[in-house]
């Protein structure tokens, strides 16, 4: 009997100590946010995913990239976004968003106050109507308190565009303890001096910046990456696209900067990792030619 009281004190100790090392585990691992820049060819989408695993998806590359995204949610299990983003009306933009919206259940549906006459905005709100997900435009200097330790701060449209569809991107800061993140749809110059001159630049420094507009050499002007002087660029383009993107013009100025770059046409998806302190990735920064 003794020696099964002894064993019995023996397992429950292992038990307990195991608790206990992996509650103190849990307790001390990071907690990491990831930005998955996806390659979607000559397009944008942009997965977030919090260190308490909230999600938010920013526009889904064309119509023929929706299966690609929504493969890439599903290899990381995830089944529900708390934020989708469509930044603006193009179709390199909000074109896959459709057959994400038909197989995902989503919390929050933001789109810029535009309109457009495209059969694929057309289909993006059928969409959304027939899945009874609601629509909705945040007032510009919006503050959501995402998650622990996470802000998200809607900067941009900053007035009517017109029929510029591009400088209509919704542009989303993101803050994390000491790092910030800064991504930009398609704004080109008119919108990026519209944002300067708004806000503060203390408060536009960011230290990884999605660059506009797939690195067109309309967008991402010098006084612009100056206020915001990132670390890291990332870039979304297709290889060998017929629109020569990234601009020899941009691509300078962030080679001048010595900003690292991420680019999907050479590196394909791309992984960014923070802990609130550093920034990294397992990817291999672009070399810029000699």
């Amino acid at each position: 009997m003794n020696n099964i009281k002894k064993y019995g004190i023996i397992i429950c100790t292992f038990i307990l100590s195991t608790i206990l090392l992996f509650n103190l585990y849990n307790n001390n691992a990071e907690k990491l946010l990831e930005i998955h820049l996806l390659d979607v060819g000559q397009g944008d989408s942009i997965l977030i995913v919090t260190p308490n695993k909230k999600t938010i998806l920013i526009d889904a590359g064309d119509t023929s990239n929706g299966p690609k995204v929504l493969a890439h949610l599903k290899k990381n299990k995830i089944k529900s976004l708390d934020v989708l983003i469509g930044t603006h009306p193009h179709s390199d933009h909000i074109g896959g968003l459709h057959k994400i919206i038909e197989s995902t259940n989503i919390e929050s549906f933001y789109i810029p106050p535009v309109a457009h006459t495209s059969k694929t905005f057309e289909n993006m709100l059928i969409t959304a109507k027939n899945h009874s997900l609601k629509i909705s435009t945040l007032p510009v200097g919006s503050k959501i308190d995402f998650d622990e330790e996470i802000s998200l701060y809607f900067l941009s449209p900053l007035k009517n565009y017109g029929e510029d569809l591009n400088n209509w991107s919704i542009v989303l800061k993101l803050d994390y303890l000491e790092k910030s993140f800064l991504f930009t749809g398609d704004i080109e110059y008119e919108a990026e001096q519209d944002i300067i001159n708004h806000y503060e630049h203390r408060f536009l420094r960011s230290h990884l910046l999605k660059i506009a507009h797939h690195g067109s050499s309309s967008s991402s002007s010098l006084s612009f990456l100056n206020t915001i002087n990132p670390d890291v660029a990332l870039i979304s383009c297709g290889y060998n696209n017929s629109y020569s993107h990234p601009h020899d013009e941009v691509m300078n100025r962030l080679k001048n900067m010595a900003i690292n770059i991420y680019r999907t046409d050479y590196n394909g998806t791309v992984i960014i990792k923070s802990n609130g302190k550093e920034i990294w990735s397992n990817n291999k920064p672009y070399s810029y030619p000699n």
